[in-house]
């Protein structure tokens, strides 16, 4: 199903931070789209480095005031780009909370795989936009 998109300034997006060495790409997202939220939709929110622990994210943005919130609800199982989540009662019940606060600010997702046709969040963010009607972004 095509998402239906309406007029607005809100978004969802998705980035993946891949193997960068920094915050810098991120950092610009975050301000260019005035992100009010960040969903970590990876299983567990760890990486090769500390720097992306959900603990670090978190810090990094309420610094900025921006709403960190772990969902490995909707992580993914596959080990692929088809999203396959841990519990698929919790995914529903995840996707319904997080289509409530990203109606009223750009949301972003956050996982671990750079491109967006690699990863599941191309997936989470479709059935988001469907709950919402908000225009999603893949961001690189």
């Amino acid at each position: 199903m095509v998402c239906q998109i309406k007029s607005t300034e809100t978004y969802i997006l998705t980035f993946g931070y891949g193997n960068r060495k920094n915050y810098d790409d991120f950092l610009k997202y975050l301000e260019l789209f005035n992100v009010g939220y960040v969903v970590d939709v990876r299983l567990s929110p760890r990486a090769w480095t500390h720097r992306w622990y959900g603990k670090e994210i978190e810090k990094l943005c309420n610094s900025r005031n921006i709403k960190y919130i772990a969902k490995s609800a909707l992580g993914n199982t596959s080990g692929k780009s088809n999203w396959i989540p841990p519990d698929k009662e919790q995914a529903a019940s995840a996707l319904l909370e997080i289509s409530e606060i990203s109606k009223a600010k750009t949301t972003l997702l956050l996982c671990a795989e750079m491109h967006p046709s690699k990863c599941h969040r191309v997936d989470v963010a479709q059935q988001l936009c469907e709950l919402t009607n908000t225009p999603v972004k893949h961001l690189e």
